[in-house]
């Protein structure tokens, strides 16, 4: 066999290997270019993916200036790898000198020979692989390029496949959180209708049977008195059936005042809907056919999920009644300055019919159907949106339309809600704690209100409204100051203040969120999971948290965010809670090594601020590779060792939409250095490597060895420390594992 048939059938199997041990986009994309670099023994590449601009940016690179990597971006036709997209087909150039399609073009390498490949799954364009700078300096071969093509193929192949399930993971994700919404609406409503069941229907139930008695009763009564008494025994009847139908009502118009909007897909809500048990089977009995026919490019709306779902099944419960059997139903939609949803039915209603079913006063009469409350619901859910539905003959038949205004104010608060929510899950996570909200500025009033929480009651949320100024939040609204407080009643700012019922612990962190030198909001943290009061270092972490979620809330009140941008952020933030949930809880000593370490070192308050972040969550890529990898430890195979290696990469992708700190990436992609240079993934050595990349790769090392894996037992701290004594000069920096062993033979 050929060398170079036995190197397709290795990167055959490697690339096997990886899809195995993989479904994240991130994870294939950067095991897909370490094959590319080397087994063909460059020094750079890059894989660049079309953006939601249709526009080529570098995803992952290797060898490359990080911020030209990050910020890096051409139009498809623009450049060599916009060429190469537009053409469809891979280039070699063995000289770029020679090579008048892009001797005008070449700059930032340093041979003159590079290979460009585009990366296509089922026709689509997906992206371009690069490949530059040999290592030896001679120019790219044939063999090279036939390696890179079949590289790229096998990507496009797994890339597609991740992104589906990407997106599968996140209308999991979506359903969960819908679901969960779901059960706990079920929960309020239930608790409530009994407590009006037991107020209302009790007393006009008695009153009733009083009435009966005394109609009944064996003591003779005038006329007059039975007929005063006939008439109030027909009017608590009256009331108890309006009692019935208002508590329906009560249903709806209660949750609107809890409104919580999200970027919706309507023909997603709408098939969802459709597929719901409840409705499929009264479609079955009238054996209705319904068809929905949008165009691909209908923009999403936003609204409250729960309630927009509840809009279609009460329209469609209340038509349904209506539709002769084997009827028809069209769904379809149009936009131009507002979205409308169209439902074309195939019969006609009697005349003025329709308009009564969405206009009519009194669908509160006990008289009325309960198909024509169910439309009376549909219009409340549509007015609690600012929607309009309306309903008319025609000549083909009766006709219902929902005209959704477009506003794309609205739609950046929803995505910055629907963010709040997922950030808020984060910190919960990384924090351990089971109560938290962030609260937002008010545009008019400057009230503080609460736009997003865990662990709160709804009323909490819907009624809380506070001034600058006032009570804790207030306060660090209006002083900009961060907030630890380890038992308010010894805190004679707030000892007057009494936390409600709600909180667990008398401790609780405040952070200001500040943008441009001006706080826009309030981070409140309470109830640790272990029942523990705050701490300093909790403080630490808090605020570079708070740092990053008023970036990202800024970065996405940004003009120009297009709706795939906005959803893309989302997205990412459900890949980075998902890898959180997935990953073992920071352990707290990890954290208090960090700590203790840094101060021993002499770092300054931000960069151990940093640090203590960083400690927590530089090795969440980890939580995207196969558990098999992880549990084997040893003896790992060349794939497997591979997918390993690039974590780093993928913790840092993990991050990109909340991270705005260089220093921050470049700590966590080379945490895994040597101090000989014989680490991954650029085998920096000594100063090359980020100072707290030296001192974290030192505490992780010791965390590692004195824990029990699943591939051997854990050693005693002192071996430990011996360990590390042994590979000072290696792979650690001398001068920190001087530092740590001292700390750790003092007393703490």
């Amino acid at each position: 066999m050929s060398l170079l048939s036995e190197k397709k059938l290795e990167i055959l199997q490697q690339i096997s290997n990886a899809i195995i041990l993989s479904d994240n986009v991130s994870s294939i994309a950067n095991i897909m270019l370490d094959l590319a670099i080397d087994h063909t023994g460059a020094e750079k590449g890059s894989l660049m993916l079309l953006d939601s601009r249709q526009r080529l940016s570098i995803f992952t690179s290797r060898g490359l200036d990080d911020r030209l990597a990050r910020t890096y971006s051409v139009e498809v036709g623009e450049g060599i790898a916009g060429y190469v997209a537009q053409q469809r087909q891979s280039v070699l150039v063995a000289n770029i000198d020679d090579d008048p399609r892009f001797n005008r073009t070449y700059d930032h390498y340093k041979t003159r020979s590079f290979i460009s490949c585009p990366v296509i799954g089922k026709s689509q364009l997906l992206g371009v692989l690069n490949i530059n700078d040999k290592k030896d300096g001679t120019p790219f071969t044939d063999d090279d390029l036939t390696l890179i093509q079949i590289i790229a193929n096998q990507a496009a192949i797994a890339l597609k496949n991740a992104f589906l399930v990407t997106q599968l993971k996140s209308k999991a994700a979506e359903l969960e959180d819908v679901n969960r919404k779901l059960i706990e609406t079920s929960v309020a409503k239930t608790e409530f209708l009994t407590r009006v069941s037991h107020e209302l229907r009790t007393p006009l139930n008695s009153s009733k049977g009083a009435i009966y008695y005394l109609l009944n009763s064996e003591r003779p009564r005038p006329e007059e008195d039975r007929e005063f008494l006939g008439i109030i025994s027909y009017e608590i009847n009256k009331m108890i059936a309006i009692v019935e139908n208002q508590l329906d009502f009560l249903r709806t118009e209660d949750e609107s005042r809890i409104l919580h909007s999200t970027i919706i897909n309507l023909e997603n809500a709408l098939r969802e809907t459709l597929e719901s048990k409840m409705l499929q089977s009264r479609i079955a009995r009238k054996d209705l056919r319904i068809h929905i026919r949008f165009p691909q490019d209908l923009p999403d709306v936003v609204g409250d999920k729960i309630m927009v779902a509840q809009l279609f099944i009460n329209l469609m419960e209340g038509m349904i009644p209506f539709i002769p059997p084997s009827g028809e139903i069209l769904f379809t939609a149009s936009e131009d300055e507002h979205v409308v949803l169209t439902m074309q039915t195939s019969f006609r209603l009697p005349e003025g019919a329709a308009e009564a079913f969405f206009t009519s006063p009194n669908l509160l009469d006990p008289q009325k159907s309960d198909e024509s409350l169910k439309l009376y619901l549909a219009r409340k859910s549509a007015q609690a949106h600012h929607w309009k539905l309306d309903a008319a003959n025609t000549d083909q038949g009766l006709r219902v339309s929902l005209v959704i205004p477009r506003r794309d104010r609205q739609r950046i608060d929803a995505a910055i809600n629907t963010t709040m929510d997922l950030f808020l899950d984060f910190v919960s996570e990384l924090l351990a704690v089971n109560t938290c909200s962030i609260m937002l500025s008010d545009d008019l009033t400057q009230d503080l209100v609460i736009r997003s929480a865990r662990g709160l009651d709804d009323d909490v949320v819907k009624q809380t409204r506070i001034r600058p100024g006032d009570r804790i939040a207030g306060w660090v609204a209006q002083e900009g100051k961060p907030l630890l407080i380890r038992d308010i009643r010894e805190d004679p700012r707030f000892s007057s203040s009494t936390l409600s019922d709600q909180y667990n612990t008398q401790s609780l962190l405040s952070l200001p969120l500040i943008i441009d030198g001006k706080t826009i909001g309030v981070i409140n943290l309470n109830n640790k999971k272990s029942g523990d009061a705050f701490s300093e270092t909790d403080l630490k972490v808090a605020q570079v948290l708070a740092d990053r979620i008023a970036s990202l809330i800024a970065q996405m009140k940004q003009d120009g965010h297009t709706e795939k941008d906005l959803k893309r952020i989302i997205a990412s933030f459900d890949t980075l809670l998902s890898a959180k949930r997935r990953h073992p809880h920071a352990k707290m000593r990890n954290l208090d090594l960090t700590d203790r370490l840094l101060e021993k070192l002499g770092v300054d308050e931000d960069r151990k601020r940093l640090g203590l972040y960083i400690s927590m969550v530089y090795d969440l890529g980890l939580a995207l590779i196969d558990k098999s990898v992880l549990k084997k430890g040893r003896n790992l195979s060349k794939a497997e060792l591979g997918s390993l290696r690039i974590h780093p990469y993928t913790t840092v992708d993990l991050l990109k939409d909340i991270e705005f700190s260089d220093d921050v990436r470049e700590i966590i992609l080379h945490h895994h250095e040597r101090y000989d240079g014989q680490g991954y993934p650029d085998g920096l050595k000594g100063e090359q490597i980020p100072f707290l990349s030296r001192a974290l790769s030192v505490v992780d090392a010791w965390c590692a060895m004195t824990e029990d894996r699943p591939y051997r037992k854990k050693l005693s701290e002192k071996k430990a420390l011996q360990e590390l004594k042994e590979k000072a000069g290696t792979q650690f920096d001398p001068d920190i594992v001087t530092a740590f062993t001292e700390m750790m033979e003092s007393p703490p």
